[in-house]
């Protein structure tokens, strides 16, 4: 299994996120490489005969479905206490 393919664009913008500066388009952008590339969330995780490859790639896209849910989600049914505004 070969690691999540990237451009230089894809590495910016993940640099940028974990600096604390990206800008709109690159956290949009590194959101989407980690969803669609690194977690594969939408690909099918089952390789026939090969029940380690399809755990390991489960385990993949369950990081992607936890970040789709915080995403997603409405904050108030996820948040466990009240905010003032």
């Amino acid at each position: 299994m070969a690691p999540a393919t990237y451009d230089d664009l894809d590495v910016e913008a993940i640099k940028a996120v974990a600096a604390g500066n990206a800008s709109e388009g690159q956290q949009k952008r590194a959101i989407g490489w980690i969803v669609h590339k690194a977690a594969m969330t939408y690909d099918e995780p089952f390789v026939p005969g090969q029940p380690d490859v399809t755990a390991h790639l489960t385990g993949r896209m369950n990081v992607g479905r936890q970040i789709l849910k915080l995403v997603n989600v409405p904050i108030h049914l996820l948040t466990k206490t009240e905010r003032k505004a």
